[in-house]
């Protein structure tokens, strides 16, 4: 069987430096001081599955050098220039299909899965492993790690085929507070349960303000002392607001004693504010998917995870959110940590009220 490989190399380089996606900004991304995600991931994703059948790639940072160069069971069979475009993806992928792909593992985010779908549409299976920002599509698996038995158990035909949800944002909006996700269309993936992510969702009910009202006074009176590091979305925004503070929508803020210390925080500026005294972790797993940490919000690193430590971890949802979000996931890119993450938490759902909630990390 041959199996098509395309790594996006510039993928989630904006993440931990806040620039909410990497579409358009990686010289900006590079200019921060962002590091190469993809290919690591990539490399943990691929292990091993030049047994299972003939891999055919791209040159450089695009797949080869995420393949074992002392086996060399791979072939190139696309090669972009020095400074690669999505252009290049959609040019791999008509490759691989003309070269008889029977499967094609990308590496990305959902504007790479968007330029994937463009080419392939539902004549093969596709799977993402996730390297992105922002990755609102059910392409992906919830890990590299994960990829990797989708692909050995898809490869040994212990894996089903489903159609699968692609879906972005305007990053443009995203970087102004404002979610804009359209459907691109649906591609057939290899599934199995638990392994392959969810497809982002928002929530609504006629209790959803009351049980942010009742967080938000609880909560209110805990953060005046002390340092948090507040992820994004609507229930710690509401949170925040309540403070009188105006909340990032879709970033990270630091607030300290009470008051707004660094908007819009990325990674450096969370390790700065890190000198000394107690400081907690406060998030909102995304709708439906489930995450806690790795989507949306990788300026909060492992590194800072470990920094703050896992037992100041706080996490809010209302209890509607929770019903429709089977799981809580953790990705973090560091497979000792999110073992830690892992296991039964408390989930702040009101005031004084709590909810358990499973985290896995794979």
């Amino acid at each position: 069987m041959k199996i098509g490989v395309v790594v996006n190399p510039i993928a989630g380089m904006g993440g931990a430096v806040g620039l909410k996606g990497t579409d358009g900004m990686a010289e900006e991304a590079a200019r921060r001081g962002a590091r190469q995600i993809s290919i690591p991931r990539a490399r943990e994703a691929l292990a091993g599955i030049e047994k299972y059948g003939e891999v055919i790639t791209c040159s450089s940072s695009m797949g080869e050098d995420c393949l074992d160069a002392g086996e060399r069971n791979f072939e190139i069979v696309y090669e972009p220039a020095d400074r690669t475009t999505s252009e290049d993806t959609k040019e791999a992928c008509r490759e691989f299909l003309r070269k008889n792909a029977k499967l094609i593992i990308f590496c990305g985010g959902d504007g790479t899965a968007r330029d994937v779908l463009s080419v392939v549409g539902k004549k093969v299976p596709i799977l993402g492993v996730p390297a992105g920002v922002k990755m609102h599509s059910s392409v992906f698996s919830i890990s590299p790690r994960a990829a990797n038995r989708v692909i050995l158990d898809f490869l040994e035909g212990n894996a089903s085929v489903v159609d699968a949800e692609v879906m972005d944002v305007d990053e443009d909006a995203f970087r102004r507070g404002e979610i804009k996700i359209r459907h691109y269309g649906d591609a057939s993936i290899p599934y199995k349960k638990i392994l392959m992510q969810q497809g982002k969702h928002l929530f609504y009910s006629p209790d959803e303000k009351i049980y942010k009202d009742a967080m938000a006074s609880f909560l209110s009176l805990v953060m005046r002392k002390g340092t948090y590091i507040v992820g994004g979305g609507s229930t710690t925004g509401h949170i925040v607001n309540s403070m009188g503070m105006e909340k990032t929508l879709l970033g990270v803020d630091i607030i300290k004693d009470g008051e707004l210390f660094v908007k819009d925080a990325c990674e450096s500026d969370i390790l700065e504010s890190l000198n000394g005294g107690t400081t907690r972790i406060m998030v909102s797993p995304m709708g439906r998917q489930g995450f806690i940490f790795g989507r949306g919000n990788q300026q909060i690193s492992s590194e800072v995870i470990k920094r703050v430590g896992t037992e100041n971890i706080i996490l809010v949802a209302t209890p509607y959110k929770l019903s429709q979000t089977p799981h809580l996931f953790v990705d973090t890119g560091d497979a000792k940590l999110d073992k830690k993450l892992s296991g039964w938490k408390s989930v702040i759902t009101g005031f004084g009220l709590a909810e358990r909630k499973k985290v896995i990390g794979m």
